[in-house]
This record gives C-alpha cells, sequence and structure tokens, in this order.
C-alpha cells in the first residue's frame, strides 16, 4: 500500500525584508521532523516539494537530496 506524507514548510521569516526564507525555528523544525522520519525507518521513494524557497530549505534541513519540485504545491 502507497503513503503519502504531507508535511508542511518549517516557520518562515514574518516580518522580515523576504518572508520566504525560513527562519531559525524553521530550519530547526525541518531537521526535527528528518530525523523523527528517519527514526520511523521511513524511506521515500519520492519527496517532492513546490517552488517556494522556503518549502525547498525545509526539505534540505530534514536530509532529502533529490526534491522534485512543483509549483502547484505552493501556498
Amino acid at each position: 500500500m502507497a503513503l503519502v506524507y504531507l508535511i508542511r514548510h518549517g516557520q518562515a521569516s514574518f516580518g522580515a525584508d523576504d518572508y520566504d526564507v525560513l527562519s531559525a525555528n524553521g530550519h530547526h523544525q525541518g531537521k526535527v521532523v528528518g530525523e523523527e522520519l528517519r527514526r520511523r525507518a521511513v524511506q521515500p521513494d519520492q519527496v517532492w516539494s513546490g517552488s517556494l524557497r522556503r518549502q525547498r530549505e525545509t526539505a534540505v534541513a530534514a536530509g532529502f537530496e533529490d526534491v522534485r519540485e512543483d509549483p502547484r504545491w505552493n501556498e
């Protein structure tokens, strides 16, 4: 059976010149999500992200390397 995990991006930099950048807390959130998925032995066949910077940064912080982008996932 296929499983789909939907993970929201980490906290963006509210009030900053560029809102589309993860805050320090957002990077930490992405890292924690990645650690938890590895602890649960989740090994995705595919990882998809929207094209927004905060979405891509969350995937990278979580430790995913081969991330495919699709702007239809943008908020």
